[in-house]
């Protein structure tokens, strides 16, 4: 019996590598969310266990901040990160962030927890012109190379905005992936500073 014949395709198939390229560079754009100017080319150290969002306790690990461009009208003082400190790493560009602040702003300012801000934002004036715009009040450095999410040494992503660390006796304690939704989310973080 003879054999149909085939048919003949025109059009040119993708090879499966340049499909996979063409989704590894779409899903690390849209992965990204709120990054800034930085891409993050190292292999990702997170721990397996670090959650999509919410707090995570981490191995302590002694952090300074990096105070020498300070951001907002009043000059930013360095906070005593010897007492229970949030440090909140935001952006400009990124919604969730500029939701966020006003509730950080609040838990500040009712001296519930010490709030402390770093932008990943490049220009000081994109910093400046949210800290303007939302009426934000809480201390604000920028901090474009990162040098602050660097220093945690993997123990939260450096794509992944808005982001914030518990600092207590100089150490980061505990990390938080993600906006915070409410006043208790944000002072769940004490729960993990030794001896409260």
């Amino acid at each position: 019996m003879p054999r149909p014949a085939r048919a003949v395709r025109t059009g040119r198939r993708p090879r499966p590598a340049a499909l996979a390229a063409l989704v590894t560079v779409g899903a690390a754009l849209l992965l990204a969310g709120c990054s800034t100017t930085y891409v993050d080319t190292s292999p990702d150290t997170r721990p397996a266990d670090l959650p999509q969002s919410g707090w995570i306790a981490v191995d302590p690990i002694a952090v300074t901040l990096p105070t020498e461009a300070p951001l907002g009208a009043a000059p930013a003082t360095a906070p005593d990160l010897d007492e229970p400190t949030l440090v909140n790493v935001w952006a400009s560009s990124c919604g969730p962030c500029r939701e966020e602040m006003p509730l950080l702003d609040r838990v500040d300012a009712a001296g519930d927890l010490q709030v402390v801000g770093l932008s990943r934002d490049v220009s000081t004036d994109d910093g400046e012109d949210l800290i303007a715009d939302l009426g934000v009040a809480f201390d604000s450095w920028q901090d474009a190379d990162l040098s602050f999410l660097r220093s945690l040494d993997g123990r939260a992503s450096l794509v992944w905005l808005p982001a914030s660390a518990m600092v207590a006796d100089g150490e980061v304690v505990a990390v938080h992936v993600g906006p915070f939704h409410s006043r208790a989310e944000v002072l769940e973080g004490l729960d993990h500073v030794p001896g409260r």
